[in-house]
């Protein structure tokens, strides 16, 4: 029996474990005592753990153990191939410690055993009582300003606003019994955490509840490994939530999702906090996990105080002394950011001497390339020098760094200094880790000067220094990362030495980068596959099936076999069947025919059906033509499991269905299609209407499943008054329109939708113009037409100018004329590379348009437009727009602006650029010499 079939077992497990570590100590180590110093326990209960001969209270010392004996062993490239499933795998280990204790609680024979097996199952459950949880700094509440007479470590009174009533009809909802979202989205230090602290109020008077703060050993990783553990009434304080799904954060978005959707946990209430930056960047892609689990849960909060809510603020501070201050003092009415100290942040930054300011600009860089929040010891020591002239390093003390960070952790104002001590802090029962993993502390940078840095540093590559730094210094994880940052900016040769360690370190995302990137500069050099092949950590299926396919393309046959070897597929988990398919493209790729057939077999026979990884296994075993396997995947009915009536479960079927059509699953696609029409939650998700009756549905001529949706009106569900109004009826206009839908149509129209929607987001506004076009909805159209003309917000120059392009085509010529009244040229913000070109190229199409295109050119949006890097293709939207009006001194200033903004592809495309900067550029603009492999130590 497979080990998905069935619960695993803990004794399993331990003797695995020590037959294992038996085979890999021939040197003696690790030792009981090594182990014992990496759980933080004594050798003796190592010894009686692996024995058997007692149950571990708590099952997080234990995995730090199995770390441990992994480590080693990779380091000493042993493998065992008999291994069972899941002796790596932590949540295999969390399983069955639960599953342990649920068997000891039942032994009512022996009461001692049984006590301390139901304490396991309670402390098993995430978080904390929320009764227990009285310290706002240890939520990271910034501490504020501290001003003569003020109590130290108490938090200023608290003055409400809107936001806050959001929240509070969020926590309502949540006390009702309904699962809830909600993410706080602003600026540094705008008081987003503080509002999320005061929504506990409500639950603490309920009792019952309890916080969880995920964030040992990564945010990211304690989200993943305990998310399903999380039970009714808890509270997921999910600060910085970047952090958790950010880049690679599909796993845990969809955690979330699912989550929130199961009524069995309910109610659970998941509390955010985002910049402004980061938000757009997680939503850029509207049909990631990422972007549908932050839909419709954003609270703005505002950056600053005004109107009746900076007079309550002046009323409070008559008895606060901080909150005076920071009335008197703060800026616009940026109180809050006053009193988490970020003035005189600014302040300390500008007046430190030469040394702090390195360590602090070196932070500043690190964070903004996409370093992790602790940066250690040792990295800012090896970076900062570079930051200093020869005359400062010669002048710097030998206690230069000493009186650097004691200078940088000074408080600001009783607020946070500007580069401060991560101080090690206890969760549930243990220490938290406040230490790199060599032992070294960590520094964490002031939010409101990471910000700053982001903004103020955005023009300049970091020296040299600060990329051999972190080769020898950063976290693997962070050395992948920065890795990218490095090639993107030209510094290639940085960029492979700092990949080439991070695999050397155990992060097998880097291995098939640097072969991929090497083989690109040096096809005939096999030396980078050999090396990646003996020492890639090889635990994640999904990047090995990456790092197989780049093999591939580099023609390394002799290395893929090596890797094949190295890797049985007969111990890889099944846990995450949309990695499977990656590995499973790989394997089938490099002709690893019987690896493949095992796996492929394996996974029909016993992956999770959740839906999108059953999708992402039909398509892969298609594309295989592993008819035997999809029959036994099939055979398992995956179309019956999924819920409907859900978010969540809409979404899912978008993905799967395309799936069983193209499978040949005719049987179950018109199963799951009628069940699909019948009960797909209208209300949850109108978006997903549409694209339901148009993706799928439409897309297999499923007419009878057509007209079972039809028959139940979605058109009548549709709210109108939401800030996806507009999309979410152009949308189902499209699709009526396909299937001739005429009654339906005439029944949404009359709702008045042109008239009723709100103008928020222009880009939506434009695609229902477009739809009520299309379906011939003239007096509509032109309704829509005038109102967006008069009134649609000039926030984003793209769909100004996509908006300008629509009425035009139209020959709605008087409301293109209302518009370019309205100066859109010298309004739109000048943060969108790509929709500044193509708002230029609209403009240029126009006849009577020229005061603008000289409008916009007046502002130098080549000098001042945000570069952003997820955005390549930017540059070459705006080159563009810029050559049409023949704007070539812009042209020029924005090529030279490229590398610095981590767009190098794009500055190579320059002519000229491809051949003399082919091994990559220096910090200083010139070209890199030749280099290879031998460079790379």
């Amino acid at each position: 029996m497979e080990a998905a079939d069935q619960e695993p077992d803990l004794a399993v497990l331990l003797t695995a474990l020590a037959r294992f570590r038996r085979r890999i100590t021939l040197d003696g180590q690790p030792s009981d005592r090594t182990l014992a110093k990496a759980a933080g326990v004594s050798p003796t209960t190592v010894g009686a753990w692996l024995r058997g001969a007692r149950f571990p209270q708590q099952i997080d010392p234990l995995i730090r153990i199995v770390d441990a004996v992994r480590e080693h062993a990779r380091r000493t490239t042993h493998a065992w191939a008999g291994e069972p499933a899941g002796l790596w795998d932590k949540r295999c280990w969390r399983d069955a410690h639960i599953a342990e204790a649920r068997r000891r609680a039942g032994e009512t024979s022996r009461a001692v055993r049984a006590a301390d097996a139901r304490t396991v199952l309670e402390s098993g459950r995430p978080g904390t009582p929320l009764d227990q949880v009285t310290d706002p700094f240890v939520l990271e509440v910034h501490r504020p300003i501290t001003v003569d007479g003020a109590t130290v470590g108490v938090l200023p009174s608290y003055v409400r606003r809107v936001h806050d009533e959001r929240l509070g009809q969020v926590v309502d909802r949540v006390l009702g019994g309904t699962s809830a979202m909600a993410v706080l989205v602003a600026g540094s230090s705008a008081g987003k955490t503080r509002a999320c602290w005061e929504a506990l109020g409500p639950l603490r008077a309920a009792g019952g509840w309890r916080l969880w703060h995920p964030f040992d050993p990564t945010r990211r990783e304690a989200a993943l490994q305990e998310l399903d553990r999380v039970g009714p009434r808890t509270v997921l304080w999910l600060n910085e939530t970047q952090e958790y799904v950010g880049e690679g954060g599909e796993r845990v978005a969809a955690k979330l999702r699912a989550l929130l959707t199961d009524r069995a946990r309910a109610p659970v209430l998941v509390l955010g906090t985002l910049w402004r930056k980061h938000h757009a960047d997680l939503t850029r892609s509207s049909g990631s996990q990422v972007a549908q689990l932050l839909d419709d849960v954003v609270i703005e909060v505002p950056e600053e105080f005004t109107g009746a809510a900076l007079e309550a603020m002046r009323r409070a501070a008559q008895a606060d002394a901080r909150l005076a201050e920071a009335v008197e003092h703060a800026v616009d009415g940026k109180i809050n950011q006053y009193l988490a100290g970020g003035p005189e942040l600014l302040k300390r930054l500008e007046t430190a001497e030469p040394a702090a300011k390195a360590v602090i600009w070196a932070a500043m860089d690190l964070r903004r390339l996409g370093h992790g929040t602790t940066i250690p010891l040792a990295l800012l020591k090896t970076a900062a020098p570079a930051y200093l002239t020869d005359t400062e390093w010669d002048e710097a003390g030998e206690d230069w760094l000493e009186q650097a960070l004691a200078y940088t952790a000074e408080p600001c104002k009783g607020a946070r200094g500007p580069l401060t001590r991560v101080r090690p802090r206890r969760s549930q029962g243990r220490a938290a880790a406040a230490v790199d993993p060599d032992g070294e502390p960590v520094y964490r940078l002031a939010d409101y000067l990471d910000q700053h840095g982001r903004v103020t540093r955005a023009d300049q590559i970091p020296p040299v220094g600060l990329w051999t730094a972190a080769a020898a210094h950063a976290h693997p994880t962070d050395q992948s990362v920065l890795g990218d940052a490095a090639w993107a900016r030209g510094l290639c040769r940085e960029a492979a030495r700092l990949h080439k360690q991070a695999v050397r370190q155990g992060n097998v995302v880097a291995a098939g980068t640097l072969v991929r990137r090497l083989h690109e500069l040096d096809p005939a050099d096999r030396r980078p596959a050999r090396w990646v092949v003996a020492h890639a950590c090889l635990d994640d299926p999904f990047h090995v099936g990456n790092l197989l396919a780049g093999l591939h393309r580099a023609g390394a046959h002799d290395q893929i076999a090596m890797l094949l070897a190295r890797y049985p597929v007969s111990g890889v988990s099944l846990d995450r069947p949309a990695d499977l398919g990656a590995l499973l493209d790989g394997l089938h790729k490099v002709g690893a025919h019987e690896q493949f057939t095992a796996l492929a077999e394996r996974a029909a026979a016993h992956a999770p059906l959740d839906p999108l990884g059953v999708g992402v296994l039909l398509d892969s075993l298609r594309e295989a033509g592993a008819h035997d396997q999809i029959a036994a995947l099939l055979a398992r009915d995956p179309a019956a499991h999924i819920p409907l009536g859900t978010h969540y479960s809409a979404l899912s079927l978008l993905r799967l269905l395309p799936s069983l059509r193209k499978a040949g699953a005719h049987d179950q696609f018109t199963a799951l299609a009628q069940r699909a029409a019948a009960h797909t939650a209208f209300d949850d998700a109108p978006l997903s209407v549409g694209r339901l009756l148009m993706d799928s549905l439409h897309a297999a001529e499923a007419h009878a499943q057509i007209a079972a949706v039809l028959a139940r009106h979605p058109a009548s569900h549709l709210p109108l008054d939401n800030r996806h109004s507009a999309l979410t009826v152009a949308r189902l206009l499209n699709s009526l329109h396909e299937v001739g839908a005429h009654t339906q149509i005439a029944a949404l129209l009359a709702h008045d939708p042109a008239g009723r929607v709100p103008l928020d987001n222009t880009a939506d506004v434009r695609a229902l113009l477009d739809a009520l076009r299309k379906v011939g909805a003239h007096e509509q159209f032109t309704a829509l037409a005038r109102r967006a003309a008069a009134h649609a917000p000039l926030d984003d120059p793209y769909t100004v100018g996509t908006l300008l392009r629509t009425l035009s085509t139209l020959e709605a010529r008087d409301h293109v004329a209302v518009l370019l009244a309205r100066d859109p040229a010298g309004r739109v913000p000048l943060d969108n590379a790509a929709g500044l070109g193509a708002l230029l190229f609209d403009l240029y199409c126009l006849d009577d348009a020229h005061d603008q295109i000289a409008t916009l050119l007046a502002r130098d949006p080549a000098a001042n437009t945000t570069l952003d890097p997820r955005v390549p293709d930017a540059p070459y939207l705006l080159m563009f727009g810029l050559s049409l009006v023949r704007a070539h001194d812009q042209i020029t200033a924005l090529a030279e602006r490229l590398p610095a903004a981590g767009l190098f592809e794009a500055f190579m495309q320059i002519d000229g650029h491809k051949e003399r900067f082919r091994f990559g550029r220096e910090p200083d603009g010139s070209a890199a010499d030749r280099w290879g492999w031998e460079d790379l130590e």
